[in-house]
């Protein structure tokens, strides 16, 4: 992803306005209180439906814009543009975006306590039912679609790593999740590498068959995604951000044991039936907040030398604690119950 240009930075800003002005379908915007707003940019189920399920959203003493995002990767160039101030995204996207030296920076972290089979059907490679494709093998010579630098990328090149499967030996195409879905089904493409409520259409909705999924790719333990601000929000509004992420932290925690009202929320938002939203809660579940540390950082340089070697990008950039704060980090603790004493 390059850095966005003053053009599309415009752009974005525009949009923002338009997201602004078509209401609950679009932006939805929370109770005010006071006069200062904090933009987040939101993926379809996430942040929005967690945190109004968990009714965290109660008394705010700021005013939310929520922007609604198909995908990561337009998250991260409205962050870097400015036109939102902070977003969840994958930890793939995020280091794929940080590759183009966007002005932005991770400020929490999502650590996967668990890789089960519930988490593996949210993040897979997706082929037709009928499909003679039956072993990640059989994709050599055909066309994998996924959007570029996501996590959907990553997972994919992670899959065929993993198969001793030479990615170039693959025809990627990079296509939106609505795009590929599309093509999917026309024959355009052969498999599709996606994650989260797009898996639960393909499978539930469509009738596609599940080829791969992350369960025996991603090790327990690994970051799944991050918080990320940009640096602006970082200098200009640190206390909205702080109490953005501690309500977060625990909504968060409250879904360990509500994920049907997630689910129904999920449902009731995106309007897919709620077998579909059954996929995502099984992220949250087996997710939990923790602060960026070094094993973090370094995760995201081997994510980065995955892409260098598959060619996704051209140079290996520096890694370093810069694009990574852990000024946030105190609200993950505030957000756990209270441990017995005595």
């Amino acid at each position: 992803m390059n850095p966005p240009n003053r053009r599309q930075a415009l752009g974005w800003g525009l949009a923002l306005a338009a997201f602004s002005a078509a209401g609950a379908g679009c932006a939805r915007q929370s109770a005010v209180k006071g006069g200062q707003v904090l933009k987040v940019g939101d993926q379809r189920g996430a942040e929005h439906a967690l945190m109004t399920a968990a009714g965290v959203l109660n008394d705010l003493p700021y005013q939310i814009q929520w922007v609604q995002m198909p995908a990561a990767a337009p998250l991260l160039e409205a962050l870097s543009a400015g036109a939102i101030d902070l977003g969840g995204v994958g930890s793939a996207p995020f280091a794929f975006a940080y590759s183009s030296g966007a002005p932005i920076k991770a400020v929490l972290a999502t650590r996967l306590r668990t890789v089960t089979s519930g988490l593996g059907r949210s993040s897979a490679i997706i082929v037709r039912r009928a499909s003679n494709i039956h072993t990640v093998a059989d994709l050599r010579g055909r066309k994998l679609a996924t959007i570029k630098g996501s996590a959907g990328h990553d997972i994919a090149l992670q899959i065929l790593e993993k198969a001793q499967v030479d990615p170039t030996s693959v025809q990627f195409v990079f296509l939106n999740n609505s795009d590929a879905k599309a093509a999917l089904a026309s024959g355009d493409i052969d498999a599709w590498s996606t994650w989260g409520t797009y898996v639960g259409i393909a499978v539930e909705e469509n009738g596609d068959r599940i080829l791969a999924t992350a369960e025996g790719v991603i090790a327990p333990g690994a970051i799944a995604g991050f918080q990320a601000a940009s640096d602006a929000a970082i200098t200009a509004k640190a206390p909205l951000l702080r109490d953005f992420l501690s309500r977060l932290a625990r909504a968060h925690a409250w879904v360990k044991t509500h994920p049907d009202a997630y689910a129904e929320q999920i449902a009731k938002e995106t309007g897919v039936p709620l077998s579909v939203a059954r996929y995502n809660v099984s992220y949250a579940l087996t997710s939990d907040y923790r602060p960026i540390d070094a094993d973090a950082i370094e995760e995201q340089r081997r994510t980065l030398e995955r892409y260098y070697r598959a060619g996704v990008i051209g140079a290996l950039p520096k890694v370093t604690g810069a694009g990574y704060l852990n000024t946030f980090s105190d609200v993950i603790a505030a957000s756990e119950p209270a441990k017995a004493t005595g």
